[in-house]
């Protein structure tokens, strides 16, 4: 802009020169033909500072979006130097780099939203049952350059433009769709299944892709969204107990399992012997303890208290 004002004051100063070259008299100390000499260096002057003045320089990692008497005028423009016959034209910088927001416990995501204080900075979300949970989720994003004076226009009267991006664009379409993804999801289910059926794959597993998937379709014209990470969701307190007696049921039933096979291999074991003797399942008890085999839990070597010699199994 600055560019401008020195042209136009060197034009003015030509026109003065001018002016007076016609008025002054021929005994003059600066003659006419100094002052119209005066006059077209002024003028080469003003239009040499009005083309510098055109020359705009956008930052590496940056998109210029060009600005003429308060709105946005012409495409954006990229990286580097650019020259325009506009030295009236101002240039607003935007970062494109990619932006990372991340939901998680004890996070503020910049300034902590109004919903993440009942989850300590984790998103909260619906889930099948009407349960709240809370969700850590991050989003990696970037504004399309092309884009970028069409967010400038609607945004850029309401602070800072990434921020409110962030917050209006981003973030609201996230836990729109974040809620619409888990809205159904039952984790007692999910875990019943998964338990209970061979080769079945939890349904959370696909809520990554899911999310990405619907947030690229609802903002992909105006921010390049790369990626989400769903890891994981905090559930009520009433959902995880039920979670861990589901856990602990399945662990009881491999447990039960191994039992049932331990009890097969014994039995294989003794039939091998045929109709044994005491005696000769004594030795054979001894025998297996020395190699370092372990006899089934309350099981003794010698039996019958009567004996006062008792070798019991670990």
């Amino acid at each position: 802009m600055w560019g401008l004002v020195l042209a136009i004051i060197l034009w003015v100063v030509a026109l003065c020169f001018i002016a007076s070259g016609f008025l002054t008299s021929g005994d003059s100390d600066f003659t006419a033909p100094a002052r119209f000499g005066a006059a077209a260096l002024c003028v080469v002057l003003g239009i040499a500072f009005y083309a510098f003045g055109g020359i705009k320089s956008v930052p590496p990692k940056t998109v210029g979006i060009p600005i003429s008497f308060n709105a946005v005028s012409g495409s954006t423009l990229g990286p580097g130097t650019h020259w325009t016959w506009q030295p009236w034209l101002g240039v607003v910088d935007e970062d494109e780099t990619v932006q990372t927001t991340t939901f998680e416990p004890g996070g503020t995501n910049g300034v902590m939203q109004n919903g993440t204080r009942a989850c300590d900075g984790s998103l909260p979300v619906r889930i099948g049952g009407n349960f709240q949970a809370c969700a850590k989720v991050t989003i990696q994003w970037k504004i399309i350059p092309a884009a970028a004076s069409g967010l400038f226009q609607d945004y850029a009267n309401q602070g800072s433009l990434m921020s409110v991006i962030t917050n209006a664009v981003v973030i609201r379409e996230l836990e729109s769709v974040v809620n619409n993804v888990v809205g159904d999801y039952s984790p007692i289910a999910d875990t019943t299944t998964v338990d209970t059926t061979v080769g079945a794959q939890s349904q959370f597993s696909k809520f990554p892709g899911q999310i990405l998937a619907q947030m690229q379709h609802d903002i992909g014209s105006r921010i390049d969204v790369e990626s989400v990470l769903f890891p994981n969701m905090q559930y009520p307190a009433a959902v995880e107990t039920q979670l861990q007696a589901i856990q602990q049921a399945a662990a009881n039933l491999v447990i039960a399992k191994e039992n049932v096979l331990v009890n097969q291999q014994n039995a294989l074991a003794f039939a091998k012997l045929g109709n044994p003797t005491v005696p000769q399942l004594e030795a054979e008890c001894l025998g297996d303890m020395k190699d370092g085999m372990s006899a089934p839990t309350g099981f003794q070597c010698f039996p019958g208290a009567s004996s006062n010699i008792a070798v019991s199994g670990k």
